[in-house]
């Protein structure tokens, strides 16, 4: 009977919880119901773990300090989604625990220490706690363990794993969506099963994890919906100055399911909100957004029974969610929210590929700095991935709604559309500075042909002129203007009349992408 652990032996058990709850994902996933039913709690779950593990599997040499350190860290930045999220925090306060361990060996008091702490830190991140959750599972369990004494892991584990098991079997009662459903809490059973595997390895056991048979129906998603707010937003961001109850407040404005925690300089806030590059750009005051993860749970709700297997999909990266509704609207399976400062990760763009119900994909990054991370998911999957190196959403917009009826492969296609567009970009300039032997002034207009800069111009009449050289007797017969945020009503029109003066057909899309007031596709027949 063990009355501690080595570092090896806690980071093969943390090992062993995560194997299992990437084992039972399908079965956590098809629990999903709370606060919205998108089906990807073990999805969510598992890849919060999976950043642990990967960090702590090469610390085996290290001190229990160390370990802590990085379990912090990893957790912060890798949580995804709202039972992500808590579970990071859950393993936030166990780490704090670890951080204040001297030495390689972990006492039972401080192990039941740390869960006691990770369910005080949970509490304290969730805005508006809910029980019949994840969170009622890691109370019950610290409420347990700190009314009891324990001779050995094995007996705690024991307890803590009979007692997350009970709690979850009482969810229903607790939650009146999960006892409508007729299905226990997702996260919650997670959150057990990664218990169970952990105490297998301690116990030197195979695990034996009490399996769920519930299923949420396909009536009852299509009759709940995805509820009031429709994207679910989050971050990862560094700052030394954003204070708590700001925050707070800040994101209870914007929506619901808010978590946040905060680890020194290092953040990380979970949001469902129907303005997220909002909530984004007000974060991103305070400090350095590193990871932004942006969900469509509308859609992911309308495809969670979508099993139709298909001769090819598209995932698409898209800048805003009026970006994101055309791309749905136009072929598009999957789309990954994100940008111009706001790149997703590979593991986001693999998480649509995961999603779509086809071995052959085609991923549109549509932008250039996302095309490499996209190149990479190809190393990640079984399946067939082709990217196609759109740099901006629009030639993936003009290329998808043109592609009916065509022989040709969706890549073999695209590249004669790309030989046949060009792309302008209107955007300010944020500082002085030299670029391409023009001289750049903050505030002035800057003009990019294909991603090179051709003019900085301190008025608009010289944007229209740049315009004009680029344009003019090039055999361009369409102009598609995508206006962002801050584009305005007297310049959109100067800019209609010009193309149209030189023969174009003009067409005009609000867009609300942030930091580029216009994207301008033209085009030769």
């Amino acid at each position: 009977m063990k009355d501690h652990l080595t570092v090896r032996e806690f980071i093969s058990a943390f090992d062993s919880g995560y194997s299992l709850v990437k084992q039972l994902q399908d079965d956590i996933n098809a629990l999903n119901v709370y606060p919205v039913p998108d089906g990807d709690t073990g999805i969510n779950m598992s890849l919060t773990l999976e950043s642990v593990v990967n960090e702590i599997r090469k610390m085996e040499e290290a001190d229990f300090s160390e370990v802590g350190h990085a379990l912090i860290k990893a957790s912060l930045s890798g949580a995804r989604g709202n039972s992500g999220v808590i579970l990071s925090q859950i393993l936030k306060g166990f780490g704090r625990v670890l951080q204040s361990t001297d030495g390689r060996r972990l006492t039972l008091s401080n192990f039941l220490l740390a869960i006691v702490e990770g369910k005080k830190t949970a509490y304290h991140a969730v805005i508006k706690p809910v029980e019949g959750t994840i969170l009622t599972v890691i109370r019950k369990i610290s409420e347990r363990i700190e009314t009891k004494t324990y001779q050995s892991f094995e007996e705690a584990l024991h307890d803590v794993v009979e007692v997350g098991w009970q709690t979850v079997l009482e969810t229903p009662e607790m939650l009146d969506v999960l006892k409508k459903a007729d299905v226990v809490d997702a996260g919650g059973y997670g959150l057990y099963v990664f218990f169970e595997g952990f105490r297998a390895a301690v116990a030197g056991e195979t695990p034996k994890p009490h399996r769920v048979t519930q299923r949420v129906s396909e009536t009852f998603i299509s009759e709940s919906g995805y509820g009031e707010y429709k994207f679910c937003t989050e971050a990862y961001f560094k700052s030394d100055n954003m204070d708590f109850e700001y925050a707070k407040n800040f994101l209870s404005s914007q929506g619901d399911s808010i978590v946040l925690g905060q680890e020194g300089g290092l953040w990380h806030f979970h949001v469902h909100t129907n303005e997220p590059f909002l909530v984004l750009q007000e974060m991103g005051k305070f400090g350095e957004l590193i990871q932004v993860k942006i969900d469509n749970m509308a859609a992911q709700v309308e495809g969670r029974f979508q099993v139709e297997e298909k001769p090819f999909a598209v995932v698409a990266v898209a800048p805003s969610p009026k970006w994101a509704e055309l791309f749905r609207s136009i072929k598009v399976d999957f789309v990954v929210m994100g940008g111009q400062t706001m790149n997703p990760s590979v593991g986001q763009i693999l998480d649509g590929v995961k999603h779509v119900h086809s071995n052959k994909v085609y991923i549109l990054p549509n932008n250039p700095n996302i095309i490499l991370s996209a190149e990479q998911v190809r190393e990640l999957t079984d399946k067939e991935v082709v990217v196609i190196p759109t740099k901006n959403p629009a030639q993936a917009a003009v290329g998808l709604s043109l592609y009916f009826g065509v022989e040709d492969p969706l890549d073999v296609f695209f590249k004669q559309i790309l030989d046949h567009t060009n792309f302008i970009e209107l955007t300010r300039a944020t500082k002085d500075s030299h670029v391409d032997g023009l001289d750049v002034k903050a505030g002035d207009w800057l003009v990019l042909w294909d991603d090179q800069l051709k003019a900085a111009c301190s008025r608009w009449d010289c944007v229209l002129e740049t315009l004009q050289e680029l344009t003019k007797n090039s055999g361009y017969t369409i102009a598609s203007i995508f206006k962002g945020l801050d584009a305005k009503e007297q310049e959109t029109q100067t800019m209609k009349e010009l193309f149209a003066s030189l023969g174009m057909e003009v067409e005009e899309y609000d867009m609300d992408q942030p930091f580029y007031p216009y994207w301008v596709l033209v085009e030769k027949s």
